[in-house]
């Protein structure tokens, strides 16, 4: 196996510094550019390895993660890096598009998701708004235990959810269902 290589753009303090995974050259050669162009010191991790001792290292504000990876794939890098209490921000990139395999995701600790192929200016805006909600002082969802919407109030560990003050019973189905849209 190939060597794990990272590499990264001039990094400035104003801008937020995103780490790009993915294996393949054409996504991260055509991805970073435009990322760099929207104001994201861009580093790029080939697999991984490479991005575990890339966010260990530490300067990372939001990872960009392919879940399609040789090796160490990106759901097994999202789990090590949760499992190792690290909460930067993940966007996992992948072609798999099933609606339980987001739902696994989210729930395993991704912040967002975005199917392939996609609109690099829509990664751009998920991107912000994960920022946005970070720089706010919200817990990544992830740990959040309550979650709030629209007058909805959601509770993750009572497993229960209000609308203003009234409680809206649900099967435990939609409560998933309602826990994922939120």
């Amino acid at each position: 196996p190939s060597p794990t290589r990272c590499w990264s753009t001039a990094m400035s303090p104003e801008r937020p510094r995103l780490l790009l995974v993915d294996d393949d050259p054409g996504i991260t050669s055509g991805l970073s550019p435009v990322l760099e162009r929207d104001g994201f010191a861009v580093t790029v991790a080939e697999d991984g390895l490479a991005a575990l001792a890339a966010v260990a290292a530490g300067g990372i504000d939001i990872v960009v993660l392919d879940v399609m990876m040789p090796g160490l794939d990106g759901r097994e890098t999202l789990r090590r890096l949760r499992r190792d209490g690290h909460t930067v921000p993940v966007v996992l990139l992948t072609s798999v598009g099933e609606a339980a395999e987001r739902a696994r995701a989210l729930d395993e600790g991704a912040d967002d998701y975005l199917n392939k192929p996609f609109d690099p200016q829509e990664l751009v805006a998920r991107a912000r708004a994960v920022l946005r909600r970070v720089a706010a002082g919200a817990a990544p969802l992830v740990t959040s235990q309550t979650l709030v919407t629209d007058g909805l109030r959601l509770d993750r560990t009572g497993r229960r959810v209000w609308r203003g003050d009234a409680e809206v019973p649900l099967t435990p189905k939609a409560f998933q269902l309602l826990e994922y849209l939120m």
